[in-house]
C-alpha cells in the first residue's frame, strides 16, 4: 500500500487571521487511508511498513499536520502557557555561550513579566529539523535556529504562532540584524590597516554555499553564515581589495581547541612579514585566533575584529561589532506573542586594542 498524491482537505472554518489546525481524521480523509493507519504511522510505527509510513509522514507535513496536538491537552488541563524556543545546538552550547546566554535572558525577562514559562528544545548543528519542535505543547515558538530552503514550507504550515530569529522565511515573522552589513562595517576597519591577506574564520558552510560565497550579486540569504560572508566579500571588492587574498577557515564552535590548531597550521603557511587581518564571525573564533597569533612574531598582525561583543572581549581588548543578545530575545517574545514588528536590530563598530 502507498499514499499517492492526493487532495488537500477542505478549508475549515476560522477565525480570522488564525490557520486551519487540522486533525487526524482530516489527514485521514485526504490521504485516502483510515485514521487508524495515520495515528498509528505517527505512535505505532512498528504496526506499519517503513515505506507507508515515510510515505504517510511527509504527505501530512506537506498538508501541515506534524501529529497529534499535545498542546490541545496541555491547555485543556489549564497548564501555565509557555513559549518554545528551538535553539541551534545542545544544552551544553546554550549555556556556555555568552550570545546565547543573553538571549536566553531576554526571553526570560519578558516572559517572567507575563507570568509566562519557557520551553527550551536543542538541536545539533546549526540547522535543525523542526518535525520534532513542532509537536510542543507550548502555544508559540521562537526558533533560534537557521531554516533552510527545504524547511520553508514546513514553518508557513505552523497553525501556532511562529517567529524566527537570525533567520528568515518569507512571510514569516523574523528578529535579526544586518548581518551583511555589520560585516561589511568589520571587513572596512580591517582593509584599513592595509593588510596583505585576510583571514575569516567563518560558521560552517554547505558545499552549495561555499560555492555562492563571493558572489558578488547575491541575494539576500536566510544564513547568518552567509550574510557575513557576502558582507565581507562585498566591502572587500568596493575596497579593491584582491578576493583571492581573502583565506576561510569554517570554525567548529563547539570545538575551539582543536580549531586553534588549524588556525596554527594556517599561520605556518604563511610567508615571514605577511601583514595579517583576521575576521571571526562570532567573538569566540576572534579569540581562539589572538591565541593562535600568540608568538607569532614573523605575522605582522595588523587586525582581528569579532562580531557579537561579549564580555570576554573587553577584557581582551577585541575589536568587534556589538549586537545585544538579550534585546533580540526580548524582541523575539514581542513579536511571537504581541505581533511587534522590530526593525532590524542595532550594531556598532567597537573600536579596542585589536
Amino acid at each position: 500500500m502507498r499514499v499517492k498524491d492526493l487532495p488537500q482537505p477542505s478549508p475549515l472554518p476560522l477565525a480570522a487571521g488564525r490557520k486551519p489546525r487540522l486533525t487526524l481524521k482530516d489527514v485521514a480523509a485526504a490521504l485516502n487511508v483510515s485514521r487508524t493507519t495515520v495515528s498509528n504511522a505517527f505512535n505505532r510505527p512498528e504496526q506499519l511498513s517503513e515505506a507507508l509510513r515515510t510515505d504517510i509522514l511527509a504527505k501530512a507535513r506537506e498538508l501541515g499536520y506534524f501529529g497529534p496536538d499535545p498542546a490541545a491537552r496541555a491547555l485543556r488541563s489549564r497548564e501555565v502557557r509557555q513559549v518554545a524556543v528551538v535553539f541551534h545546538h545542545d544544552l551544553r552550547f546554550a549555556f556556555d555561550d555568552p550570545l546565547s546566554i543573553a538571549f536566553l535572558r531576554g526571553v526570560a525577562e519578558e516572559l517572567d513579566a507575563r507570568g509566562m514559562t519557557m520551553q527550551l528544545i536543542p538541536k545539533m548543528g546549526r540547522t535543525v529539523s523542526l518535525a520534532y519542535a513542532f509537536q510542543t505543547t507550548a502555544d508559540a515558538l521562537v526558533v533560534y535556529a537557521e531554516i533552510d530552503a527545504e524547511l520553508a514550507p514546513e514553518v508557513k504550515a505552523f497553525s501556532k504562532p511562529i517567529v524566527l530569529v537570525d533567520t528568515g522565511v518569507p512571510g514569516v515573522p523574523s528578529v535579526r540584524m544586518d548581518d551583511r552589513a555589520g560585516a561589511a562595517s568589520a571587513m572596512e576597519h580591517a582593509l584599513a590597516q592595509r593588510p596583505d591577506r585576510v583571514l575569516v574564520l567563518s560558521f560552517p558552510l554547505h558545499e552549495r554555499q561555499r560555492r555562492h560565497r563571493l558572489d558578488l550579486r547575491s541575494q539576500r540569504s536566510a544564513s547568518v553564515a552567509m550574510e557575513r560572508s557576502h558582507g565581507y566579500v562585498g566591502a572587500a571588492h568596493r575596497q579593491g581589495f584582491d578576493l583571492n587574498h581573502i583565506d576561510w577557515l569554517e570554525i567548529d564552535e563547539t570545538q575551539l581547541a582543536i580549531e586553534m590548531e588549524r588556525i596554527g597550521t594556517y599561520l605556518k603557511d604563511l610567508p615571514d612579514g605577511t601583514r595579517l587581518a583576521v575576521l571571526g564571525m562570532a567573538d569566540t573564533m576572534a579569540l581562539v585566533a589572538l591565541e593562535a597569533l600568540k608568538g607569532k612574531h614573523r605575522i605582522q598582525v595588523v587586525s582581528v575584529v569579532g562580531f557579537d561583543d561579549i564580555p570576554a572581549a573587553e577584557a581582551a581588548g577585541l575589536t568587534t561589532m556589538r549586537q545585544d543578545g538579550a534585546l533580540k530575545g526580548r524582541l523575539a517574545v514581542r513579536q511571537v506573542l504581541d505581533g511587534q514588528k522590530s526593525d532590524p536590530l542595532p550594531f556598532d563598530l567597537v573600536v579596542r586594542r585589536t
